[in-house]
């Protein structure tokens, strides 16, 4: 019924096939949560079949931010765009604590491949760092310049300790880098209203509901937000493998976002953000 760009996906590929053999307890907790089942590619670790799911819920493209906490960086990621051309973006993880040798990275995912921008996250990798930590700052100036997104996590699941300075910090990156395109996954939650603060003055800060915009505490406020002063803001992600991405889009398409929005939702704006 529409078409889509999922923005938030770790497929069964890579390093990233430690979640699929670690964490099967959690896929059966979070889809008796929300009310959902377990896929088969979920269960097995398929790449094949989760492609075959991606076609069943109407998802083109699925977008691969790497995460350096499992040891993704994401030269093994471009395979994917061989094996199924035109099905997936990857971000790259960056770490700016690597300095001069970060930025040299991006040139090289740069000159190699087509990427659209890199992954980050700053709470969560070996070394963390804060958002606003100067450290970061000569990537961000970089990614800004070069007109490349920054995709973050960020959620109370990523901090080791429940911090709400980090959405000021969060803030401050935006106010100094107002041509950055941010990308915030897992829905910037519980700190979402706050994010979607910053969305109202700035259109270049994107939010990623996945999981929490579900059924959770504060769910309602994304529909709303989507419907109204976040418009063309709003991207669909699942969060796969933590969801199903099948039974992530059905729910989508009738959890309150209006039909005349679901398009931007679910294609238009992640389409203009990557510029395909």
């Amino acid at each position: 019924m529409y078409r889509k760009i999922d923005f938030r996906v770790r497929p069964p590929f890579g390093n990233y096939m430690k979640m699929f053999e670690n964490d099967q307890a959690h896929f059966a907790r979070l889809a008796d949560a929300f009310d959902m089942t377990v896929s088969q590619s979920q269960k097995t670790g398929s790449l094949e079949e989760f492609v075959k799911e991606m076609d069943q819920a109407e998802i083109e493209i699925s977008v691969v931010p790497c995460r350096k906490e499992l040891g993704v960086t994401g030269d093994d990621f471009f395979d994917l765009t061989k094996r199924y051309p035109g099905r997936f973006v990857i971000f790259p993880y960056i770490d700016p604590t690597d300095g001069e040798d970060a930025l040299r990275e991006i040139d090289r995912y740069r000159d190699q491949w087509d990427i659209r921008g890199v992954s980050a996250e700053p709470t969560y990798q070996p070394k963390p760092y804060k958002f606003d930590d100067p450290v970061a700052y000569p990537m961000y100036e970089k990614l800004q310049r070069e007109g490349l997104a920054l995709f973050v996590s960020y959620s109370a699941k990523l901090l080791p300790i429940v911090d709400p300075d980090t959405v000021r910090q969060l803030g401050t990156v935006l106010h100094d880098f107002p041509e950055l395109n941010i990308v915030v996954g897992h829905g910037g939650w519980p700190w979402h209203l706050e994010v979607m603060a910053m969305g109202f003055n700035s259109p270049n800060i994107y939010i990623v509901p996945d999981m929490y915009g579900l059924t959770g505490a504060g769910s309602q406020d994304y529909v709303k937000s989507a419907n109204t002063l976040m418009k063309h803001q709003m991207l669909f992600g699942t969060a796969y493998p933590i969801l199903n991405v099948v039974d992530t889009a059905r729910f989508y398409e009738t959890c309150g976002i209006k039909e005349s929005v679901l398009p931007d939702f679910f294609y238009n704006n992640a389409a203009r953000l990557l510029k395909l």
